[in-house]
């Protein structure tokens, strides 16, 4: 554990710290939640709609605990593979229109 200063009042704290003793001016922000519930939330999020599951990608990997980067890989590879499903759905539903569009064009001339 490093000691850094306050960005505000310059006092000498933990680099691990979320708020200065002394001002009480916050250092960094809360780090995200790790509990079972944030967990379902985030990996939801990542499957079901997968662009905003990227936000939670960027929150997690950028902890500096394990576990927090543990549940940005999983939220990314959610994504990535909720985004490539969904990409492959919407070709080939696209394709079925496109079927039945030109064979009602055939009949139709």
């Amino acid at each position: 554990m490093a000691l850094i200063k306050c960005k505000e009042c310059g006092h000498e704290i933990s680099d691990e710290a979320l708020a200065c003793p002394n001002c009480g001016k916050p250092q960094r922000d809360k780090p995200p939640s790790v509990s079972l519930s944030r967990q379902i939330t985030v990996y939801s999020v990542s499957l079901f709609l997968p662009p905003f599951g990227l936000w939670y990608v960027w929150k997690y990997l950028k902890q500096k605990d394990g576990k927090s980067k543990k549940i940005g890989i999983a939220a990314a590879i959610l994504t990535v593979i909720s985004i490539i499903v969904t990409i492959w759905f919407t070709e080939r539903f696209v394709n079925s229109i496109n079927q039945v569009l030109n064979s009602v064009n055939i009949y139709n001339y």
